[in-house]
């Protein structure tokens, strides 16, 4: 049985889900639809970066975040946090955390949705060992997959049933297990650069996406 300490007077869940989504793409409406069932009381968070400090875009992040609110209008409870345009210099995770412990406060239980791809990815963090002090963490498993726990999380308290961090703010770990659709950025960049005309995105991101020509030069 797992068996969590709950700090009196603790809040909703602030679930947080960021990306660079460039393009976002089916998969990650399904996945932000997933996390909504997951944690039915709380409000989950899409953040997009602003200046991805690992990568560049070409599409800038104004298209970008059209292009979020085009494809999750549909949903309820979803919050398109700007908190990442709202500060210059590169977006790091760590920033926005304390940004948002600044806005809710240190009681309020936070969820940080991460995948496997930047989980192998995260000890090349700005400041990864605070992370743990600052918020929970949901791990995205697909199908079969079993991430390893990187050595900056290693500490924290895993557990198996995601309705126990309600009342939790920080320092639990959980893990998520995701339908492996296949589907990537990376993909949906490939795919218009080749002319492909059926694209795995929302109808209405396929229609901004025309209109503007973007991805056209993905090489």
């Amino acid at each position: 049985m797992d068996c969590v300490w709950r700090r009196p007077g603790a809040q909703i869940v602030q679930v947080l889900f960021g990306g660079t989504f460039d393009p976002v793409h089916n998969g990650h409406v399904a996945m932000v639809d997933q996390l909504r069932s997951t944690f039915p009381s709380a409000t989950i968070h899409v953040i997009p970066n602003n200046q991805p400090p690992h990568r560049n875009s070409e599409v800038s992040a104004a298209h970008r975040l059209e292009m979020l609110h085009l494809a999750m209008s549909h949903l309820q409870d979803i919050n398109i946090n700007k908190i990442e345009f709202d500060r210059p210099g590169p977006s790091y995770t760590i920033d926005t955390l304390n940004g948002l412990r600044e806005q809710f406060g240190n009681d309020e239980s936070f969820v940080l949705v991460l995948g496997a791809d930047v989980i192998r990815k995260m000890d090349s963090w700005y400041r990864p060992r605070t992370v743990p002090l600052l918020c929970n963490v949901c791990i995205l498993n697909r199908a079969g997959e079993c991430v390893e726990i990187p050595s900056v999380l290693a500490k924290m308290n895993e557990i198996s049933d995601s309705g126990l961090l309600d009342n939790v703010p920080s320092g639990y770990l959980v893990r998520l297990q995701t339908p492996d659709l296949f589907i990537s950025s990376t993909l949906v960049r490939s795919l218009i650069a080749q002319g492909t005309k059926q694209l795995p995105v929302p109808q209405t991101v396929a229609d901004y996406l025309g209109k503007y020509d973007l991805y056209q030069d993905t090489e």
